[in-house]
């Protein structure tokens, strides 16, 4: 009996993972040449994918302009918009510093902690996904001090809390401010 819950549970998760209309995959731009694209920003292209009938959002590999990731696949127009609108905002700064960002597995971290998250900064999501190049990205830094919308601390407050101050942060001057902020939180950071 025990043997079909399992195998019970098995193919649920299977089907969730085949049915989750989030789920990040690897996918050819040349696979959206008959659907039209609906808005585009940076390396994110929105297309509506007129045999499926879905609004599908893709982020074409810098690195490779013929491939490219799902990022979603959604069936309501609106909901795609305000999605789209949300990554567009969220994902450049990521993967315009660092190649790491271009893995299936990283990105669908990165997806699940945006809708997880939704009022958390560019540095808070950096923070989370550990990527320690991403913290030369101008948007990130600007950010790593503020507090975010409904939380107590800002990005580097968490760093401090976490202990992570040598590991994530080595590229902050020792005099700037926000190293200065850090100390007095408690954090490790290196002298020099």
């Amino acid at each position: 009996m025990q043997f079909f819950g399992r195998l019970v549970n098995t193919l649920s998760s299977v089907t969730s993972l085949f049915s989750n209309p989030f789920r990040v995959k690897e996918v050819s731009l040349a696979d959206y040449a008959s659907s039209g694209r609906i808005r585009e920003e940076g390396q994110l292209i929105l297309f509506h994918s007129v045999p499926g009938r879905t609004w599908d959002c893709v982020l074409v590999n810098p690195r490779h302009l013929q491939s490219a990731f799902r990022l979603f696949q959604l069936e309501t127009e609106a909901e795609a918009l305000v999605t789209f609108q949300q990554y567009s905002s969220l994902l450049p700064p990521f993967y315009e510093s660092s190649a790491h960002i271009l893995q299936v597995d990283v990105l669908q971290q990165l997806s699940d902690l945006i809708r997880s998250h939704p009022s958390w900064s560019v540095a808070h999501l950096a923070v989370e996904l550990g990527i320690r190049e991403c913290f030369h990205h101008s948007r990130i830094i600007r950010w790593a001090g503020l507090a975010g919308r409904g939380r107590r601390a800002g990005p580097l407050g968490c760093v401090a809390g976490w202990g992570l101050g040598i590991s994530i942060l080595p590229q902050f001057s020792v005099s700037s401010k926000v190293a200065q902020n850090l100390r007095l939180k408690g954090a490790a950071l290196p002298l020099g």
